[in-house]
């Protein structure tokens, strides 16, 4: 499996949970949408021989370079896997980071549950996606998972019938717990800071 990286500084963008998700029922086009931040300086490397370690080691040494005394706000970007190993790099070289798990990673995971809460092509399945991924934005991810157990719950689901549920219940429970797991929309957290280097991390 490859492995792969992205070291890049983006400007502090500041935006709000529905200028990334639309909310359900669709946007007013009452506020204009609030632009995402853009890559600049963009280095990238992968490979199919070191495993993923190795290749974190070397975005972090990218990382450091860019920002000798660690004085910038350090962003990791991490896909579904674990993250033992960006934190433990992290650890080793006494850097503070901040994780990020792609929202692409949850969305599927809402998904998932939400083909257990919905008859086939419900079309209510789409907006319920789009509700519990906003309040992810917002931060609200213990809350989220509850309300989709209850939800379980309150209809009754077999075991057989909710294995996306906990599932995605379980997942959202992990990166809960993650020791260096953000849990604010990271749009409104650091505008002040002097600058960031972004570390995107995937396999």
């Amino acid at each position: 499996m490859a492995a792969l990286a992205c070291v890049y500084d983006p400007a502090p963008a500041s935006r709000r949970p529905h200028d990334v998700i639309a909310v359900p029922g669709g946007r007013t086009g009452g506020r204009a949408l609030r632009k995402g931040p853009r890559a600049r300086a963009k280095w990238l490397t992968a490979s199919v021989d070191h495993d993923a370690a190795t290749v974190i080691a070397a975005a972090f040494d990218q990382a450091e370079a860019r920002d000798p005394a660690h004085r910038r706000c350090g962003v990791v970007l991490v896909d579904g896997d674990r993250h033992q190993i960006e934190l433990a790099e992290a650890a080793r070289r006494k850097v503070t980071i901040h994780l990020i798990v792609d929202l692409i990673h949850v969305i599927e995971y809402l998904w998932k549950a939400s083909r257990c809460l919905h008859a086939k092509d419900d079309p209510a399945a789409e907006d319920w996606v789009a509700e519990h991924a906003l309040a992810l934005l917002h931060g609200r991810c213990a809350e989220a998972a509850a309300s989709i157990a209850r939800q379980a719950d309150d209809l009754g689901l077999t075991t057989e019938r909710r294995g996306g549920v906990e599932e995605c219940v379980r997942y959202l429970a992990t990166k809960e717990a993650l020791p260096g797991a953000t849990r604010r929309p990271w749009s409104r957290a650091g505008r002040s800071r002097p600058g960031w280097w972004r570390v995107r991390a995937a396999t």
